[in-house]
């Protein structure tokens, strides 16, 4: 999709490796074969809620703590039943906001966890 070539664009510009998978499913078997720093996943997948997928992807094994963006019309943060957080990043995602989101998640956990808090 036209989100997803931007959002992708954005991430390379930033410098970051980019994997892309178009539902779900695939999302979940790239998590289990491979690691990732972080995770941005479209709020409105066609077969799938956002927020049930970040869910699932918290319960896969070596992803609890793994930071996972939800792209949505809404910039709350929320938590999975588990407690897992999910940070959200609004529609249209701003560079700018992006770049923050990452650096505070996945560059400065330490310090990202408290300073917005």
């Amino acid at each position: 999709s036209i989100n997803q070539l931007v959002m992708r664009g954005m991430l390379l510009k930033l410098g970051y490796r980019v994997r892309t998978a178009d539902i779900g499913v695939a999302a979940l078997d790239l998590l289990q074969r491979e690691t990732f720093d972080a995770v941005l996943i479209d709020g409105q997948l066609p077969s799938l809620d956002g927020a049930s997928l970040c869910c699932q992807i918290r319960a896969l094994p070596g992803c609890e703590q793994l930071p996972v963006f939800m792209i949505a019309l809404s910039a709350d943060r929320e938590r999975c039943p588990t407690g897992a957080l999910i940070d959200h990043l609004s529609k249209p995602v701003k560079f700018e906001d992006l770049q923050a989101a990452l650096y505070r998640r996945v560059l400065c956990p330490e310090q990202g966890e408290s300073a917005d808090s």
